[in-house]
């Protein structure tokens, strides 16, 4: 099943020559239309900024500590102690 997007939405954009002169230069190479290679490169640029924001970076160190607590995790503390209690509760409950 094939899904339409509806293009009903505008966008009204100022450039400066030389940004309109890179535009039509790059579309031309990739031989896209004008609009099609705006919403594209706004496609790719987006995703690009949302998996940048949205992921999670370690350094060295972040890293090191990260399987060091794998190989030798620490002792659960009492609030810990108590959350599992707490779940377990609720699973029993809900298996009753």
């Amino acid at each position: 099943m094939k899904t339409e997007s509806i293009k009903n939405e505008f966008v009204k954009v100022r450039m400066d020559s030389a940004t309109l002169q890179l535009l039509e230069q790059a579309r031309t190479h990739v031989n896209l239309d004008k609009s099609k290679f705006i919403r594209q490169s706004i496609q790719e640029k987006a995703a690009a900024i949302i998996a940048e924001h949205e992921t999670t970076h370690f350094n060295t160190e972040d890293w090191q500590m990260f399987f060091s607590m794998l190989d030798k995790p620490p002792e659960p503390t009492k609030r810990m102690k108590k959350a599992a209690k707490l779940h377990q509760e609720i699973i029993d409950k809900d298996k009753a």
